[in-house]
């Protein structure tokens, strides 16, 4: 006697319908009992689908349950999207639940005809069933052999592929430590290698408050991010920006990622000129510790930080980066600034509807700590240098007008002349 009824059957139908022909997953979910549930999160309407054999009546009670695994899927695929309920039933939907789009289906009828130009052939799904045992090996057995061809398929792509964005920000920065190495020899004469190598690195877009407060060279806020000149700082960068850059790149998407990132760097060189004197300072730590903190929010928005396992990774991570933080010629201001902009940007970012209040809130603080920046940077005390390196500065002209640069290193010139003559040191 079969163990399986007429219902149970064409719930797999119904699956190897959206599976085969939309190209959707099945999801596992320790909870659910008498139900599918398919994710595709590059559908453009409905990225979860969850099918069912109970009546539309058992939705009102067991709302609650279904919508935390809806809520836990959307912060998985990052879409805010509402929930299709598919009902194997040929009841009449009369009510609609919030973020829940009720359809009954049948052998003979789909409650919403529109769905029918969504997912064309839908209503030739379901079929009724002469033998439950025999369709459902049938059905089965297919399933598993179209599991077998994606698993194959995948294999011969790459399993991981590198991530796109990422390797064009880590080639601007070994092209400009390239170029670094050129202008360090062709300059050697000009001073001790360290002092060249600090000329260097302003010529190629470092940080140097002295150019920011007398040529209103802002833009150094960002480029300093793509300079190294020294190789084991590019070493370490790259393989932090790489392994970071895979992972949140994936999670996040190329627009979002970039987002966190850029807004990092902008906060750790805003700290950094806020809160240090005149310095040189080069590196992208800043935007990766505003990755780190996107990591964090995504962690616990998703509550994959709460097993156990990761939390420990996590953690390690976390306090190795700041004990890196603490060493002697490590910019703390522009970690903790690039820390600050990733947790306020990333936390903007996210689309769980439990977080809406959340998000207004840090949306407003963020509004705020940009606001506050902005005003900070053009007090007067904060654009006070508490040093000046002249010889530096004739360095890079010369530099400058060795490349047939003139017009800029007269620029510079006139600029850091008029800044030092109204300095009070």
């Amino acid at each position: 006697m079969s163990s399986f009824t007429e219902k149970d059957v064409q719930l797999l139908q119904l699956a190897y319908y959206f599976v085969s022909d939309c190209q959707y997953q099945f999801i596992s979910t320790r909870e659910a009992q008498d139900e599918i549930w398919l994710g595709n999160p590059k559908h453009p309407e409905y990225p979860i689908i969850r099918l069912s054999q109970t009546r539309l009546s058992t939705v009102f009670f067991d709302k609650t349950r279904i919508l935390k695994i809806h809520q836990a899927i959307r912060n998985l695929f990052r879409r805010n999207c509402d929930l299709l309920d598919i009902h194997l039933s040929d009841e009449i939907v009369e009510d609609q639940e919030e973020q829940i789009d009720l359809v009954t289906i049948s052998p003979q009828t789909v409650s919403d005809p529109q769905l029918t130009a969504v997912f064309p052939g839908i209503d030739h799904a379901v079929q009724p069933i002469q033998d439950p045992q025999q369709e459902y090996d049938r059905i089965t057995q297919k399933l598993s052999e179209l599991q077998r061809q994606r698993a194959h398929s995948t294999q011969k792509k790459s399993p991981l592929q590198p991530p796109k964005a990422t390797m064009i920000l880590m080639g601007i920065c070994i092209a400009v430590y390239l170029l670094s190495l050129v202008f360090t020899f062709m300059f050697k004469n000009l001073g001790g290698s360290g002092e060249v190598s600090v000329a260097v690195a302003v010529l190629l877009g470092g940080y140097y408050k002295a150019f920011v407060v007398g040529a209103n060279e802002y833009w150094r806020w960002l480029t300093s991010a793509f300079v190294h000149v020294d190789f084991l700082h590019l070493l370490m960068n790259m393989m932090a920006l790489y392994n970071m850059g895979m992972l949140c790149e994936k999670l996040f998407g190329i627009r979002n990622y970039l987002i966190v990132l850029f807004g990092s760097i902008l906060f750790g060189s805003a700290f950094v000129f806020l809160g240090s004197g005149n310095v040189v300072a080069m590196g992208i730590s800043g935007g990766l510790y505003g990755l780190l903190a996107a990591f964090l929010v995504y962690g616990i928005q998703t509550r994959i930080l709460f097993q156990p396992q990761l939390r420990t990774q996590f953690l390690l991570i976390l306090m190795i980066n700041l004990m890196i933080s603490l060493m002697p010629g490590v910019s703390l201001a522009a970690h903790f600034g690039g820390f600050v902009g990733g947790l306020l940007i990333s936390v903007v970012l996210t689309r769980n509807d439990s977080w809406a209040q959340l998000r207004k809130n840090t949306m407003v603080a963020l509004c705020v700590a940009v606001v506050f920046i902005g005003l900070k940077t053009v007090e007067p005390k904060a654009r006070e240098l508490d040093a000046i390196y002249p010889g530096t500065d004739r360095m890079i002209v010369e530099m400058l007008r060795d490349l047939h640069l003139d017009f800029y290193g007269d620029h510079l010139s006139k600029k850091m002349v008029e800044t030092y003559v109204g300095s009070s040191l």
